[in-house]
């Protein structure tokens, strides 16, 4: 699943806020630490605390 996914029944409005849930594949969730991990298993960027601000600074997180 590539996208995400709401459903009606799962949304509710109280107020001016709206709660719900959504799906979101795995796998999208551990892409800054695949991109990380690719680096140190390939000597790229060594240092790990530099390859995460890297990641993080390319990602905007």
């Amino acid at each position: 699943m590539y996208e995400v996914a709401l459903w009606e029944d799962m949304l509710k409005v109280q107020g001016d806020e709206l709660f719900y849930a959504y799906v979101v594949d795995n796998q999208a969730i551990v892409i800054p630490e695949t991109i990380d991990a690719i680096r140190a298993l390939t000597g790229i960027i060594e240092d790990g605390h530099v390859s995460i601000l890297k990641t993080n600074r390319t990602l905007g997180i």
